[in-house]
């Protein structure tokens, strides 16, 4: 018989990181997410992904 459920991610996100956040920058955070329909988590991947191609552009001039 065949398994059921959902099917096995390529690249599952199995590791996880802790941040103290103050109470003004959970709610920037949250706000951003909420007004652009994103996960909190979405919100910072993305973030970080941005300054990651903004250091690489620098490295390349």
């Amino acid at each position: 018989m065949a398994r059921t459920g959902r099917p096995k991610l390529e690249n599952p996100r199995n590791k996880g990181v802790f941040i103290r956040l103050t109470e003004k920058e959970y709610t920037i955070i949250t706000e951003y997410a909420s007004d652009h329909n994103l996960t909190i988590t979405q919100t910072l991947v993305q973030g970080f992904q941005k300054l990651w191609e903004q250091e690489k552009e620098k490295d390349n001039e």
